[in-house]
């Protein structure tokens, strides 16, 4: 064995670096596994022989690599087949998620008033929506006021404490929270505890299965991706195996395209179909949610109304890229209910889902007693659901069933209530581009008590050309009265905001005909407004006009109808609370920033490039809609600020949490700068290239001709120093505050000069 030293070739692409091997006595050559690593080959399974403390492997046991040694050159070139080398794997949808920053102490407030004037009363109703945060989560209680009969009175809706948790995709709740239903169960309102996962804390994440393709080259390559003839992804990789999992796709089938092009422009194509579906979990991935308190009651009714207690859960689990199952359980003092559920995905045909569940219940008296409604003899019952749901480029279509039995009881039925007997749909879509799309579907509902539902619905949508669009319906009621219901719309936009339509409906032997036009409101500042009128069995005028404003939303509609007439007014604003701070704002829906250009006003404040705000006397802007567990970039204007501004940064990123408030600061301050010139004791300039400071601060400045200087951050008194060609002196400088941008403070001596 002898040790050599090569310059390294692998698939005619040149190694940086020369690699250090062992010659044996047949010529053949031996790698360090270090190299091997640096060259991303794999290893070979064999043991390494060890020569200096450092491991080898002869490169014949590299099956499918060859390679030609130039002893003249001291070169090697290695011809290596892709397998060879270390796969790479990389994402194609997924992204890390920004971590949120907490928030200080504040709050928010929210209203909605409307004012009706009839012919004999006014009606005034109200919504009121209180918030506070911290950085232990945020709690929201909203309150209804409302005129009726009996006089005014005001309702509690919820109240509520949530702390999200984004690590875990999870939110904790405590007050008036809505359960999960999962597939078979019914959402409840009820107060007290709730834990569940959460998918909106991290905004692009993807919780079903996305499909995945591979593919090796030997020779780096770029890799372009096409969904549907429509490129959505490119990217460079390396030689060798390489997969791109989570592929940008939409639900549904459809195809995706691979198309490999490496640095000789040799080009392979990988085509595979794929059928997606929200309704599955990635693998791995769990959906829960788990809650125990009593029943709301009455809800919008009464502000305190809490019935039956409650506890109950529903965990989701994917268990293959195919399956997804599901467990939920109920327990209410006097009955019980499980079941299972699990939806399944065949590629070539669509989604099935099924669920089945058992229950149990003691006899029960109904809440709203009467004298028909003995109490339920309770005992056990059992539902089971299937369901099918299939699409491809142009059809969807599908059917669903739900069967009890009359004994079977779950949450969301009153006490005592029997299930509906059956419920059941079948649906149907098309599209055809210039024949416009189809939609029909068929409900039945059959009830132990009450009215039997039948519905069979039809709709039509079609563009006319390039005059707007045409859109038919007609609903055929079979149960529990045979009724049509025809209706006719046609559309005409008008410009980026204005519409005109024209519709004409016919129900119960009663026709209208109705034509409209609107302008709705810009999504910052501005007007919008309404106008229509309608003939037929009923005769209806109506105007309303609108107005956006940085602080609200503000409506006017009069209606005449019959020969009366009705007025109607609304306002809708918010108010923002943080840092001691206070701000009108309009309705704060999402999560808000107050940010401070400080001690500068009338600045402008853009969000992702878009003018959103400007800051008031006291350099303060109010940012109201921010996107929680996003990252949203703000930025200052540049030209708003004076010219002796000093500007660390000019934009700033916020990623607040959910219905929160963050306080941004922009490091803005003026640079307190002048001008001056420096003469020395003898009344001659100081030399150009001079270099002055001001004591007690490192920045230098230099002197440029007939002693003129700039110099910037100077107090009121300062202290200057110059040095130039081992020569040295200083004088004091005094600096008054100015509106100008840049002062002139005259002619100053600089004395005591030392060689």
């Amino acid at each position: 064995m002898h040790d050599v030293l090569l310059s390294v070739s692998i698939n005619q692409q040149k190694i940086t670096e020369p690699a250090f091997m062992m010659a044996d006595a047949r010529g053949g050559l031996w790698v360090r596994r270090e190299d091997l690593h640096l060259w991303r080959l794999r290893a070979p399974d064999s043991e390494p022989q060890l020569f200096g403390g450092e491991a080898f492997y002869p490169l014949d046991v590299l099956t499918g690599l060859t390679y030609q040694l130039n002893e003249a050159t001291q070169s090697l070139a290695m011809t290596v087949p892709a397998g060879l080398f270390v796969g790479t794997n990389m994402l194609g949808a997924r992204t890390p998620p920004p971590a949120p920053t907490p928030s200080p102490p504040g709050g928010f407030a929210n209203y909605d008033v409307i004012v009706s004037r009839e012919p004999e009363r006014t009606i005034t109703n109200a919504f009121v929506e209180l918030g506070a945060f911290n950085g232990g989560g945020v709690g929201l209680t909203n309150f209804l006021r409302r005129d009726t009969i009996d006089g005014p009175e005001v309702v509690r809706l919820s109240t509520t404490w949530t702390r999200d948790l984004p690590q875990s995709m999870s939110s904790v709740r405590a007050g008036d929270v809505i359960g999960g239903g999962g597939s078979w169960g019914n959402p409840v309102r009820l107060g007290g505890l709730q834990w569940a996962t959460d998918f909106a804390t991290r905004p692009g994440f993807v919780t079903f299965p996305l499909p995945g393709l591979a593919g090796e080259t030997a020779l780096p390559s770029s890799v372009d991706l096409y969904v549907n003839d429509v490129l959505r992804l490119r990217r460079n990789v390396p030689e060798g195996p390489f997969s791109i999992q989570d592929l940008p796709v939409i639900t549904g089938p459809g195809e995706v395209r691979l198309v490999v092009t490496d640095l000789l422009g040799r080009q392979q194509v990988i085509t595979a179909p794929y059928y997606t579906t929200s309704s599955l979990l990635v693998p791995g991935l769990r959906a829960y949610s788990y809650e125990v308190g009593a029943i709301r009651r009455n809800f919008g009714f009464e502000s305190n109304a809490y019935g039956r207690g409650l506890a109950q859960g529903t965990y989701r689990s994917g268990l293959s890229e195919y399956f997804t199952g599901e467990v939920r359980g109920e327990l209410l003092e006097s009955q019980q209910t499980a079941g299972l559920a699990g939806v399944f995905l065949w590629p070539a045909a669509g989604v099935f889902t099924v669920s089945l569940a058992g229950s149990h219940s003691e006899p029960q008296q109904r809440e709203d007693i009467r004298e028909n409604y003995p109490p339920s003899p309770g005992g056990s019952g059992g539902l089971a659901g299937l369901g099918f749901q299939g699409q491809n480029q142009r059809l969807g279509y599908g059917a669903n069933i739900q069967l009890t039995t009359r004994r079977f009881t779950q949450v969301g039925l009153q006490p005592g209530e029997p299930a509906p007997r059956r419920i059941s749909q079948a649906f149907f879509s098309a599209g055809v581009r210039k024949l416009g799309s189809i939609s029909l579907s068929y409900t039945t509902r059959d009830s132990r008590e009450g009215d039997d539902i039948e519905l069979l619905n039809g709709n039509y949508n079609v563009a006319v050309g390039g005059f707007g669009y045409l859109g038919a319906s007609v609903l055929r009621i079979l149960k529990p009265r045979a009724e049509y219901i025809f209706g006719l719309t046609l559309t005409r936009p008008m410009g980026d905001r204005t519409t005109g339509s024209v519709n004409a409906r016919k129900s119960d032997g009663r026709s209208l005909a109705s034509v409209r036009m609107q302008r709705s409101l810009p999504p910052g500042e501005g007007m919008g407004y309404r106008v229509g009128a309608g003939v037929g069995d009923l005769d209806r005028v109506e105007a309303s006009a609108s107005l956006r404003t940085r602080v609200g939303t503000y409506v006017v509609d009069a209606v005449k109808l019959q020969g009366e007439t009705g007025y109607r007014a609304s306002a809708s604003g918010g108010i923002a609370m943080l840092a001691g701070d206070m701000h009108l704002s309009r309705r704060i829906d999402n999560s808000f920033a107050i940010v401070e250009v400080p001690g500068y006003a009338n600045v402008n404040v853009y969000q992702d490039n878009q003018p959103i705000a400007r800051t008031n006397s006291a350099g303060k802007a109010l940012i109201p809609r921010l996107r929680p567990y996003q990252l949203n970039t703000l930025r200052v204007e540049q030209g708003d600020l004076p010219m002796d501004a000093q500007v660390d940064s000019l934009s700033a990123s916020a990623v607040p949490y959910r219905r929160s408030g963050l306080l941004l600061s922009f490091p803005v301050k003026r640079s307190r700068g002048a001008v001056f010139t420096i003469l020395l004791e003898s009344g001659e300039p100081v030399p150009a290239g001079a270099v002055g400071m001001i004591d007690g601060q490192g920045t230098e400045f230099p002197v440029g001709m007939r002693g003129e200087i700039y110099m910037s951050d100077l107090d009121i008194n300062n202290q200057v120093v110059v040095t130039w060609a081992g020569q040295r002196c200083e004088f004091a400088i005094t600096f008054s505050e100015s509106s100008d941008p840049l002062p002139n403070l005259g002619t100053h001596t600089c004395s005591g000069m030392k060689p």
